[in-house]
């Protein structure tokens, strides 16, 4: 007998998965806001900065440019539909499909809340250990597709 339980998984057995992992992080945030208070999107950045350091990615120079590139690329492995550019000396990011709106959709929470910020700041903790520069996120649009951008601190701006 083998070990590989997933490839007996039913498309069910994903749908209650996704299900206990939505309900797992709306308590998490909860959890999080309720202990950590004001200083919420600090713990997010540091989580993000902390991921960085684990992500399968090879910074030839640390610019906001080539961590912006690095980033899509992973997500997109990941089966993320995300695209990123810059306008100006912001990041813009889009999500389509955006995961944690649809774990938003599933426990019937706000899109655009705190969950959504802090998953901006989370990212933007990422960005900010990639490129060597603080980074702050501000969300443009939600829905279906969510948009945000980043503002690095020390970065020229663009012409």
């Amino acid at each position: 007998m083998s070990g590989n339980t997933e490839l007996t998984l039913s498309p069910a057995d994903y749908d209650k998965a996704f299900t206990e992992v939505s309900f797992l992080l709306d308590m998490f945030i909860e959890t999080i806001v309720a202990f950590v208070g004001k200083s919420t999107p600090s713990l997010a950045v540091a989580a993000g900065r902390k991921m960085a350091a684990n992500l399968p990615v090879h910074m030839v120079e640390k610019t906001p440019e080539a961590a912006l590139g690095e980033l899509v690329r992973v997500l997109k492995i990941q089966q993320m539909d995300i695209e990123g550019r810059f306008v100006g000396a912001e990041a813009v990011l889009e999500l389509n499909g955006c995961p944690i709106g649809s774990v938003c959709r599933n426990r019937k929470m706000e899109i655009g809340s705190q969950v959504c910020q802090m998953f901006h700041y989370y990212i933007a903790g990422i960005m900010a250990e990639l490129s060597g520069c603080p980074a702050r996120p501000k969300t443009l649009a939600t829905g279906d597709n969510c948009t945000f951008s980043l503002a690095f601190s020390g970065v020229r701006p663009q012409p």
